[in-house]
């Protein structure tokens, strides 16, 4: 006589996400990050991501809105997609550099032209932080990671 399994009886599949728990229990107010990527379904992975790890996160579609939301509210971290329509992110660093410029230290690109040599000069210009597509969440993490002693 053959057993059979039941459906309570399958392992569990566990998954886990590394979150930033440690400035949860310090007591620290969430980073506010602005997201900017035209991709609804690249935005939305990256935001529920953010959301994940504890940052309080607004996302957008496109750099008109960005300037709309960086005149509303101070942000912490600004992650931000180099081709979107009608204000890619070379124009929005530079208009947002003009209205706040503290800002500066706060940006993280990425893009999917790894070798366009526009896009290669800007970045160099301003000492960019660059994720190149595709990227993993891990590495987003790290560079998030590496930007958040420098927001005193």
């Amino acid at each position: 006589m053959r057993r059979q399994r039941s459906p309570a009886s399958d392992p569990v599949k566990v998954v886990t996400i590394d979150t930033d728990i440690e400035a949860v229990r310090r007591g620290a107010p969430p980073l506010r990050v602005l997201l900017l990527e035209d991709r609804n379904d690249f935005r939305g992975v990256l935001r529920d991501y953010l959301v994940s790890c504890s940052y309080k996160v607004k996302s957008v579609s496109s750099g008109i809105e960005g300037l709309r939301e960086i005149m509303k509210t101070r942000f912490d971290l600004i992650i931000c997609d180099m081709m979107m329509p009608r204000m890619g992110g070379e124009m929005f660093y530079w208009a947002v550099t003009r209205v706040r410029p503290a800002t500066r230290e706060c940006f993280i690109f990425f893009t999917g032209h790894k070798n366009n040599p526009a896009i290669e000069f800007f970045f160099r210009r301003i000492n960019a932080r660059v994720l190149y597509k595709p990227f993993k969440l891990a590495v987003l993490d790290s560079t998030i990671r590496d930007i958040i002693p420098k927001l005193g």
